[in-house]
């Protein structure tokens, strides 16, 4: 039981990042990822692609 509410709080992690991700690269104007490229990456990876689509989204508004 605790180890499939650990898979379901993980994919709902990822899904919340997967969006964001999908949004900032909407807003930079950038080609989104296939299903395929959100697959090659870790939630923490994914995590880190959102902090640096994040951050390229601030420094264009200065």
């Amino acid at each position: 039981e605790q180890g499939r509410e650990e898979g379901r709080e993980q994919g709902r992690e990822e899904g919340r990042v997967k969006g964001e991700i999908l949004l900032l690269q909407k807003l930079l104007l950038l080609p989104v990822w296939t299903d395929s490229q959100f697959a090659a990456c870790t939630v923490q990876e994914l995590s880190q692609v959102s902090a640096d689509l994040q951050h390229r989204l601030i420094a264009g508004r200065s």
